[in-house]
């Protein structure tokens, strides 16, 4: 299949960003990658430590990080590479070398924000562990990943310790954070002649959110995450005057691609918050004058209803981004109302691509709603069916994607890798359509779609609709066996605060069968407060399936039953 040479605005013909510096990483050409080709930005940094090189060339007095709240810990660009060249010395004293794993446990933190460079430094790997995890996870990481050196801050190191006994890690590999890796910094050393890693070299990995199965660990590789911090930098138009509001864990893969490495390719300034809750991210936003902030549309919610967090007191916020599921109706046209001159984008992607993989601009949304947008510039994406044959416009199948963005595979798993990434395609498990103009339509995942008698409904899609309801913020929509047409629909959702009442099972219903079909109308509809969460903000739809398989089985009903 020939590559599109068509990009999505701000991007010209060339698949650059309409601005003075735009060739700065060269115009995409097509290099090998995953043995296929792929677009790719031939004069880029080669590897992330080549990032920081050259960031600490060039803005060496210019702030870069700042923790916020507290003491509010902050560096310049050249603080931080003598930063990380300590903590890559210190590293080794403690016996890690190259090719060995680090396990870090922490909050948003200069710590944490040292630690992924700092390994890659000396070639070493890091996992970021979630802190919201239960030490019994982490032991599985811990062991899965070979850890030989788990380092935790003071509230999580008594969890880390279980979690590494459990592991059977010895007890002196099992560390306090203190110092590692903000401790006496060394001068910047880093000779790229004689040091630099292979580009397709694993420096970090992160671990899926495990909702079925056990959790894999996709490998995060220099050249994918150059590529990733360029696409950001390019599709947002991110500036060196840019402040970033750092939401997402630096544990998970957001976080550093769309505000870290950005950051060190602009000299721009990034502000982690450690605890990201409403009041907490709004005064962030508020005293450090931010004007990127990107999260999860739960969390878009919420800051919706902090008071003073509209213009013009937050009216230097000009950029919104979310992901990871989709932005109800409702809500966008309050933050319209709330942030008038704030541009709002939708990222699609996964940790297989090192974050983004698709992007819908705001002025997209008006004409292709529902949409996320149209692949990045060093990336590509087709739907096929069930037997890999590419489908035409239109038609649902699996979404495939391939470039520069996409993990050279998981950890220590040869045979998922192999499933997983074929010709450099890799398949996301996502059931999506595109259009004749190459925008990408996620309709499910593959293992959601709900078939109610040879009816496939998509229950993404489903969602994106019961959304645009006035009496309902959220749905979540699964589907429940059903002896007579193998699946029925179940919709879980949370009522919009503002409605007089919450709708009943009869509107919604009828709200479905008007609107998409008579075959979708749900069987089962709860009202609930809110809904579960997976550690990275998605929807938990194992706990919602327990909860009503559970009801469907005569098990006495929660607070909300079934109406």
């Amino acid at each position: 299949m020939a590559i599109a040479p068509r990009y999505p605005t701000p991007f010209d013909d060339r698949g650059l960003v309409t601005r003075p510096d735009a060739d700065l990483m060269g115009v995409p050409t097509i290099q090998p990658w995953l043995g296929a080709p792929a677009l790719s930005y031939p004069t880029r940094p080669p590897t992330v430590l080549d990032v920081v090189d050259r960031a600490v060339g060039l803005w060496p007095d210019r702030r870069f990080v700042v923790e916020a709240g507290g003491d509010e810990r902050s560096v310049t660009f050249g603080q931080y590479g003598a930063l990380v060249e300590g903590a890559a010395g210190r590293l080794v004293a403690l016996g890690v070398g190259a090719g060995d794993t680090v396990a870090v446990a922490a909050r948003n933190s200069l710590d944490l924000a040292v630690a992924h460079l700092a390994c890659a430094r000396i070639g070493a790997v890091l996992v970021g562990l979630n802190v919201r995890l239960a030490p019994e996870q982490w032991a599985y990481q811990l062991g899965h990943a070979r850890v030989v050196l788990a380092l935790g801050a003071g509230e999580l190191l008594d969890g880390l310790r279980t979690a590494g006994a459990d592991a059977g890690l010895a007890d002196d590999a099992v560390r306090a954070l203190d110092g590692v890796f903000v401790g006496d910094p060394a001068p910047w050393a880093y000779d790229p002649a004689t040091e630099r890693p292979d580009e397709a070299a694993t420096y970090a990995v992160v671990y899926t959110s495990g909702t079925t199965g056990r959790p894999k660990g996709s490998q995060v590789v220099h050249r994918a995450s150059v590529h990733s911090g360029v696409s950001y930098q390019r599709a947002l138009q991110l500036t060196g005057g840019d402040v970033h509001c750092v939401v997402f864990p630096l544990s998970y893969i957001s976080a550093m691609h769309a505000h870290v490495l950005p950051a060190l390719l602009e000299g721009s300034t990034v502000v982690l918050v450690a605890e990201p809750e409403p009041l907490e991210v709004a005064d962030a936003v508020r005293r450090h004058r931010a004007t990127f902030l990107y999260a999860v549309p739960s969390l878009w919610g919420r800051l919706a209803r902090v008071p003073g967090f509209e213009h013009p007191g937050v009216g230097h916020l000009r950029l919104g981004a979310w992901g990871g599921a989709p932005m109800p109706g409702a809500l966008l046209e309050r933050l319209a109302e709330r942030l008038p001159a704030m541009r709002t984008l939708e990222i699609y992607g996964l940790s297989e691509t090192h974050s983004p993989a698709t992007v819908l601009l705001d002025h997209e949304a008006r004409r292709k709603p529902g949409s996320v947008g149209r692949p990045l510039p060093c990336m590509e994406a087709k739907v096929v069916d069930d037997g890999g044959a590419e489908l035409g416009p239109g038609a649902a199948g699996e979404l495939l994607v391939r470039g520069s963005l996409v993990t050279t595979g998981y950890l220590h798993a040869p045979e998922a890798t192999a499933t997983a990434i074929v010709d450099g395609w890799f398949r996301t498990g996502d059931v999506a359509r595109r259009d004749a103009e190459g925008y990408v339509w996620i309709l499910d995942r593959t293992k959601d779609m709900i078939n109610r008698g040879g009816h496939k409904i998509f229950s993404a899609e489903l969602e994106r609709l019961l959304a645009t309801h006035p009496a309902i913020r959220e749905a979540a929509v699964l589907g429940m066996p059903d002896r007579a047409a193998g699946e029925s629909v179940a919709v879980v959702l949370v009522a919009e605060p503002g409605a007089a009442a919450p709708p009943t099972a009869a509107e919604v219903r009828r709200f479905v069968v008007e609107r998409y079909a008579d075959y979708a109308a749900p069987r089962v509809v709860e009202v609930v407060d809110d809904l579960p969460r997976t550690t990275n903000g998605k929807v938990a739809k194992s706990v919602l399936r327990a909860r009503l398989s559970g009801l469907a089985a005569g098990a006495s009903p929660a607070p909300s039953a079934p109406t």
